[in-house]
């Protein structure tokens, strides 16, 4: 007797609530529910942990982790440069000068951040970008526009486009001719400003001649960016100041995790829905079942033995749809940046860019810890969601109902 409701759990599984259209449209709609759910949940949670993985391994290895700052500019910079690379979780230094400006053609004007580089020491995150698209840093006279910046220009490689920046004293403007000699695309927010030429072009731009302004620091651990400027500080001569990722990017970050955070939950929310749809599901089929449980506790069915055989067919629901919204999850991974590509074809128009959106791609980071913790809370949902109607379907009276069968 006690595989029994087991037993007539599965039976009642198996039949789908063939006796009633209305049950059978019901269940279809719970399990529905759940498969999409869960599906949804999966993908979501995984794109979403793809922006925080890219935040961190791609737009952090193109953004310095510490940029440190000398107000006099660094004369005798191979000597500090040195320096710093002794400090603890230093993992790479490169000098470096920068400065803000306007890039312009006949058609359009734009913003422009200059990097100068040396080709002796370039930051390896953006090496790997130009190395990729067979570039390296330019001779005098050119630079490197990104992409972004290009197609608003309307420019294209061996174009002489016009930079405008201010003078050395800050008294008036200067204008400079440079070629394009390549461009690039990190696939980053960062395109939307960056261009790239020589430390001497815009050391020759800053007045400071073969000085540099200052190092660009890459640590260990990112999240120890600000303790290591810190200790950099201390080390180094005075007239050093620095400022970290998490001034420059640290609220793009927050908003990655929070948004992870909030759409997650939102999401869970409707696996819930769907989960205590299955209320109305096991509701629906104890009152058209109740003259078979009826039938079983006479012949000696106990009322634990019902709540059992309820939770049973609540059971496998929850495993049906689970298990299909998890396949469906893993499959919706492997496509959705096909699918996303496929639209923005056919629609026309690019969903995610980088004048908004911190990259111009879907990244997925499928977790398997996800995938067991939506799985497992699902599941504890749907099983919650059936212990009232299996409460219900065992204090049915045998008597009440079969009073009045001939």
């Amino acid at each position: 007797m006690r595989s029994l409701p087991v037993a007539i759990g599965l039976r009642y599984f198996a039949s789908g609530g063939r006796g009633s259209l209305l049950v059978s449209f019901i269940s279809t709609l719970a399990i529905s529910g759940l498969i999409l759910g869960v599906g949804l949940l999966i993908v979501v949670l995984s794109v979403m942990n793809g922006f925080d993985r890219e935040m961190r391994q791609h737009i952090l290895s193109v953004v310095p982790h510490v940029q440190l700052i000398q107000a006099d500019a660094v004369g005798d910079w191979q000597r500090d440069r040195q320096q710093i690379a002794t400090v603890a979780q230093v993992s790479e230094v490169t000098p470096f000068n920068q400065i803000q400006g306007l890039i312009y053609t006949p058609q359009q004007t734009r913003p422009i951040q200059l990097l100068g580089l040396s080709d002796e020491a370039v930051p390896e995150g953006i090496d790997a970008v130009l190395r990729e698209q067979n570039l390296a840093i330019p001779r005098a006279g050119d630079l490197l526009l990104s992409k972004p910046i290009a197609r608003v220009l309307n420019t294209s490689l061996g174009d002489r486009v016009n930079l405008v920046f201010p003078s050395a004293d800050n008294r008036r403007a200067e204008i400079r001719a440079f070629r394009v000699g390549g461009i690039f695309s990190t696939n980053t927010e960062i395109d939307q400003l960056l261009v790239i030429t020589s430390l001497e072009q815009v050391g020759q731009i800053l007045g400071i001649g073969s000085a540099v302004q200052g190092f660009r620091v890459q640590v260990e651990n990112q999240f120890n960016a600000r303790s290591v400027g810190h200790r950099l500080i201390d080390v180094l001569p005075s007239g050093y100041g620095f400022r970290d990722w998490f001034q420059t990017h640290g609220n793009l970050y927050q908003a990655i995790r929070l948004s992870r955070n909030l759409v997650g939950l939102l999401i869970f929310l409707i696996v819930g829905i769907a989960a205590f749809n299955v209320i109305s599901m096991l509701m629906m089929s104890v009152l058209d079942k109740r003259r078979d449980i009826a039938v079983l506790k006479t012949l000696g069915l106990s009322d634990g033995q019902v709540l059992q055989l309820f939770l049973v067919q609540g059971l496998l629901i929850g495993l049906l749809g689970i298990s299909l919204g998890v396949l469906l999850g893993m499959i919706g991974c492997y496509w959705v940046d096909d699918l996303v590509t496929a639209l923005e074809a056919l629609l026309g128009s690019q969903f995610l860019d980088t004048a908004i959106y911190p990259i111009d791609y879907i990244p997925v980071d499928l977790r398997w810890s996800d995938v067991l913790l939506i799985a497992v809370s699902s599941l504890g949902l749907t099983l919650l969601a059936t212990i009232y109607p299996a409460l219900r379907a065992s204090k049915t009276a045998p008597a009440e109902e079969l009073r009045y069968e001939g």
